[in-house]
């Protein structure tokens, strides 16, 4: 999918720094014991001063020092400086020390590699990147990296976090931002800061963070930075490569990127034809968007392009026509021009994708998106469009882009809509294993697998992208289960506004139940829902965050040998809460073994308070899949 934001505020959280300080050097200083106590890395000083002179222009100057404890924090040793058009790199320097402090390299701005950011999914762009990586035989050593900045177009100000992982300390981290008398500078901040006003010549802001320690990353934690101190920055008004505008609302926003459309639509006279050809004679609206949205999938494919304002600005619907491709914004654009033509309204979303992309905040408009997608209208129902997917039903979003508020473009600019929400009903997994076990514990079975909604999303993605035998190695060694061959593999689809897709095989698993003596042993867990288990009497910092509601059914049937029955009583138990249900229970019917388990869960965020209640839960959930039966043979 491609990123067409901007890259600035992308540079200010990954790429690192330096500047001589005043007076004593950081890396000269003793760490304090709690700021190396679960840290891979700490941030001696980080210190970005913005300076903006004009509604197009700015200068940012930033220096981080970073020492590095161990082998997991030598990423901080790499320098990555993006620049391109609109942002240009005046200068960037690094400096190497050893653990006393002493310099060990010094590279400058000609020194660094210097690499087209082309590749990994994007064909075109202007935008380039300044590499170099320092390495060190001990630790902990120190890297100084300085950057500065002459920005052009201030569409999009840099996010400023802090600490952008909780593996790093930080010492001394600050912003400063300066501007103009009167400028309409706009700012949200997030997490324990305080903000300082500057006044007199130096009219702005500031905001600081001191001895802050890492910490352990926690199960089922929200995104880091959604919780962790941050401050974004916005423009009031802004002129953008010749194009004004201004983000007091989000129909500012979508006025401003909605006038880089402006014209942009319009369709060749083959391409009207073709159109016409598709839907003309179809019964509803639906049929249409069907037509055109398969025709799309089918004709072009998805190129990242970032080329200058095109980082926000779509190629032309005939461009995309004729050379079959395009990336994000120019596809959905394209998509909306073909259902112009055939009579359809339909509208381009901007929208913040990522399997884990925390949500945006609506309260404060600025660039928060990465992505576009299409919505379509007929009568009261809308049906969303993901059109760089060559594979998804015409309504169907995975969780790549479900679930979220995202700015739909329309006649009044723009306004925050929600993407379709996924629960229960439509993310469903259903496994049922029919099989029996001969008397030394060998296992013959069918299985057959249902999913439906977000729970088919990452099998789809093998079946796109494995060949036979890759899949075949990927489900046998999904199953766990040792000596276990499969075959028959067979699957079928079913393209939906829900998608659905049934699975089927034969599986034989030798010395599957263990035979000692009178006694037979089994282990069906590898057919039942699993939990990995939680630590319990651990003291809870942050929320529990279940990212996704589903439900599973796990049905087990085995015919044992004759002559066996249960030792013991066969299991059964039940738990609900407002994280969701589990209920497990077995019985016997001849020489049939019957289990059933149910699981059900319940997307939400729930209080750190909650977590004893979770570790119990996720326990049985363990211990049932972790249980070994026991059957004794009758004399």
């Amino acid at each position: 999918m491609a990123v067409f934001f901007p890259r600035l505020g992308v540079l200010l959280l990954t790429c690192l720094f330096c500047r001589p300080a005043c007076g004593q050097d950081p890396v000269a200083i003793v760490i304090p014991h709690s700021l190396q106590k679960d840290a891979d890395v700490v941030d001696r000083m980080d210190a970005t001063e913005i300076d903006i002179e004009s509604s197009h222009k700015a200068k940012i100057h930033s220096r981080h020092v970073y020492t590095i404890l161990n082998a997991a924090g030598d990423g901080y040793a790499t320098i990555r400086t993006y620049y391109d058009k609109f942002h240009d790199l005046v200068n960037a320097t690094g400096i190497l020390y050893d653990a006393g402090g002493k310099v060990l390299k010094k590279v400058r701005k000609s020194e660094m590699e210097d690499w087209s950011t082309a590749g990994s999914g994007i064909l075109m762009t202007d935008a380039r990147v300044k590499l170099y990586h320092f390495s060190c035989r001990s630790y902990p050593y120190s890297v100084s990296f300085e950057e500065e900045i002459e920005l052009t177009g201030l569409f999009v100000l840099p996010a400023w976090r802090p600490q952008p992982s909780p593996a790093m300390a930080v010492e001394s981290s600050s912003l400063v931002v300066r501007t103009p008398a009167g400028y309409p500078l706009r700012y949200k901040q997030y997490g324990d800061l305080q903000t300082v006003r500057l006044v007199g010549k130096a009219q702005g802001y500031s905001w600081e963070v001191h001895n802050r320690p890492a910490t352990k990353e926690e199960a089922l934690a929200p995104s880091w930075n959604r919780t962790e101190p941050t401050v974004l920055l916005a423009s009031g008004d802004f002129d953008y490569s010749g194009y004004k505008g201004s983000l007091y609302s989000w129909s500012d926003m979508g006025k401003f990127v909605d006038a880089l459309y402006q014209g942009r639509d319009q369709l060749p006279e083959e391409a009207k034809q073709k159109v016409h050809h598709l839907v003309d004679g179809l019964r509803d609206d639906k049929e249409k968007i069907d037509a055109l949205y398969s025709f799309l999938q089918q004709d072009t494919h998805y190129v990242g392009i970032e080329l200058g304002i095109g980082g926000w600005q779509p190629f032309d619907a005939a461009d995309v026509y004729h050379k079959k491709y395009g990336d994000c914004k120019a596809l959905s654009n394209y998509m909306v021009a073909l259902l112009k033509e055939a009579g359809i309204r339909a509208c381009n979303v901007l929208i913040r994708a990522g399997y884990a992309a925390p949500a945006i905040d609506t309260g404060f408009v600025c660039s928060q998106f990465n992505h576009a997608i299409v919505v379509a209208f007929t009568g009261n129902d809308s049906v969303w469009l993901e059109c760089t997917s060559p594979d998804l039903a015409p309504g169907y979003l995975g969780n790549f882009t479900a679930d979220r508020d995202a700015l739909l473009l329309d006649n009044n600019g723009g306004h925050i809509v929600h993407t379709p929400v996924y629960g229960v009903k439509e993310n469903r997994f259903n496994r049922t294993v029919r099989g029996s076990i001969d008397n030394n514990g060998d296992l013959q079975a069918s299985l057959q697998s249902d999913y439906s909604g977000l729970e088919q999303d990452a099998l789809q993605l093998q079946l796109d992208h494995l060949s036979k035998k890759e899949l075949n190695e990927q489900r046998q060694q999904s199953l766990g289960i040792p000596n276990c061959t499969i075959s028959g593999l067979n699957y079928r689809t079913i393209r939906a506004a829900v998608p659905a897709i049934d699975e089927s095989m034969q599986l034989e698993a030798g010395q599957y139940a263990t035979v000692s003596g009178s006694r037979l042993f089994l282990t069906p867990g590898a057919f039942l829902m699993r939990s990995g288990g939680l630590k319990e009497g651990e003291t809870r910092r942050s929320s529990i965050e279940l990212t996704i509601s589903y439900q599973e059914t796990d049905s087990i049937l085995f015919q044992i040998p004759k002559g066996y029955v249960p030792e013991g009583t066969l299991p059964s138990a039940s738990y609900s809460s407002s994280f969701g249900s589990y209920r497990i229970h077995a019985d016997m019917s001849g020489d049939t073994l019957m289990l059933v388990c149910h699981y059900r869960q319940n997307k939400g965020l729930y209080p750190a308070d909650s977590w004893p209640k979770l570790v119990h839960f996720f326990n049985l959930i363990r211990r049932e899949g972790d249980m070994e039966l026991a059957f004794i043979k009758q004399q």
